[in-house]
């Protein structure tokens, strides 16, 4: 897949990471093996709804590159491989923008909670003074995700009803790309809601920035804590999960077979 950038670096190229082909031979591998019955395990079962979580990362991170059409975007890190120089922009998740931020707290929230964290937020402000077009790249990475949630709805529509065990990995996969989206898009400091609404603010909003940085454990404080804002949450998570046709039978299913605890 190629496009063209909209750097002075002129025609970038989009390449997939052997990293990213990796997690994907692993999520499908595990998906097919699921689903003809030769594993059935707890195990097979965490490792496929992790793999397909971290592939949804890759995306929600690749989005604002995508969308901003500069792969040497000031802030995006390791994404881009080559930056301005060469104008290769690698899906990488070992290579993410603030890969603690983008990778290993919504995983390890994630298996804490129960529930799918968002991934980290992009810089919008290197996207340029046009505050539609920092929203536009703000808003890339929710919207990356939706996409892969409608994949993981397709999925799931075609696994035949014989397949109970696919069918209850994939349906609590949407479960958890449903919750990052609903935590996603909160107005929050730190998170791609705020982050949309941001630019059109009056005034100065700089303090945000520093309330950022914190907004992660301010979120697992309050999942681990307090069950007045988890339930909430959970609740419009599976009110989305069966709007798009989930059965919530195989939700509770697969999110028994994950718990590996």
């Amino acid at each position: 897949m190629t496009r063209t950038s909209g750097s002075a670096g002129g025609a970038g190229r989009i390449t997939l990471s052997a990293n990213l082909l990796l997690v994907g031979l692993i999520f499908n591998g595990l998906g097919f093996a699921i689903g003809g019955d030769l594993l059935d395990g707890a195990g097979a079962a965490f490792v496929f709804v992790m793999a397909g979580w971290v592939l949804g990362l890759c995306l929600h991170a690749f989005g604002p590159l995508l969308v901003s059409g500069n792969p040497g975007l000031p802030g995006t890190g390791g994404l881009a491989t080559g930056g301005l120089a060469t104008g290769v922009l690698a899906i990488d998740p070992a290579r993410a923008p603030n890969p603690v931020a983008t990778m290993l707290l919504p995983v390890v929230f994630t298996i804490l909670v129960g529930l799918g964290f968002p991934g980290g937020v992009s810089e919008a402000e290197a996207a340029g003074p046009s505050r539609g077009r920092r929203s536009a790249v703000a808003a890339a990475g929710p919207a990356m995700s939706l996409l892969f949630l409608i994949l993981l709805v397709g999925l799931y529509a075609l696994t035949s009803d014989e397949s109970g065990t696919l069918r209850a990995v994939l349906a609590v996969s949407v479960l958890f790309q449903g919750t990052a989206l609903v935590l996603g898009l909160m107005p929050v400091p730190g998170l791609d809601g705020y982050a949309i609404l941001r630019p059109w603010l009056p005034g100065d909003w700089s303090w945000t920035d520093r309330v950022a940085r914190h907004s992660a454990l301010v979120l697992l404080g309050l999942f681990l804590l307090s069950g007045a804002f988890t339930r909430p949450v959970f609740r419009v998570s599976l009110r989305l999960t069966a709007g798009l046709g989930i059965d919530l039978a195989d939700v509770i299913t697969g999110y028994r077979l994950i718990r590996l605890w």
